[in-house]
């Protein structure tokens, strides 16, 4: 063999890993097998190309918990472009106004009460928020390298291995389960274990049509969603005056 001929030889070779760490710098970060994986699952959701350009969704969830005499339907308002959500709960019996973002922390009213939210429970808002399996689609189909990809498990989940989403800190704060059609079946952060019903059709997303926590006791169903490419105003993540 040539001197030349080797000399072609390695730049050939050296290709490959050149391009895989310049992608790797501008896009997602992580195992390259668990990427693709969570790619395959934003596009069994409506697509990267419609995640990739939606900013916030309103949907509206029917929620049927355990021990409770009521159901309750829960509008909420998420913004995909940064942790903030606005939610109303409205039952015959029960009345509450829910809202969290950086801007204006956390706050509810319940039946008329108004309750400024602690430090603990903001801060807990904020570290699951950009797990959100939307937030997530919307992260997936940007490309967005804050996130890190890459497979494993923790506590409560079944044995196989699951989608791990790494934030900044270097910690796992959110895992997917998907199916052989790499459609989500199980969603977790670090304080929910979800089990997903089969992925309905609202406009161009695809979601899951009901959710139920692992032990069973709060269910809810899906009734509407709407995406939108505009985010909210955070005006109305402000408490009233």
């Amino acid at each position: 063999m040539s001197r030349l001929t080797r000399i072609i030889l390695l730049c050939i070779t050296a290709l490959p890993v050149l391009t895989a760490s310049a992608e790797e710098a501008s896009g997602l970060r992580g195992d390259p097998a668990a990427i693709a994986d969570a790619r395959a699952m934003v596009e069994t959701m409506g697509g990267l190309a419609i995640w990739r350009d939606t900013a916030s969704v309103h949907f509206v969830h029917e929620w049927d918990i355990a021990n409770r005499p009521d159901r309750y339907l829960e509008h909420e308002i998420l913004d995909l472009t940064g942790p903030r959500s606005w939610v109303t709960m409205d039952s015959e019996i029960y009345s509450r106004t829910r809202a969290y973002s950086p801007e204006h922390g956390y706050w509810s009213i319940t039946n008329g009460e108004f309750t400024l939210g602690s430090d603990e429970s903001l801060a807990n808002a904020m570290e699951r928020a950009p797990y959100s399996i939307y937030r997530l689609a919307r992260a997936i189909a940007r490309e967005d390298n804050d996130l890190e990809i890459r497979y494993g498990t923790r506590d409560g989940l079944p044995g196989f291995p699951a989608l791990e989403f790494v934030g900044p800190d270097g910690e796992a704060h959110g895992w997917i389960i998907v199916n052989a059609r790499k459609e989500p079946i199980i969603w977790a952060t670090t304080q929910y274990i979800y089990v997903f019903g089969p992925l309905a059709r609202f406009g161009n997303l695809k979601v899951p049509n009901w959710a139920t926590t692992s032990d069973g006791l709060v269910r809810y169903e899906m009734v509407s969603l709407t995406g939108s490419p505009q985010r909210p105003e955070t005006s109305l993540f402000a408490p009233p005056e």
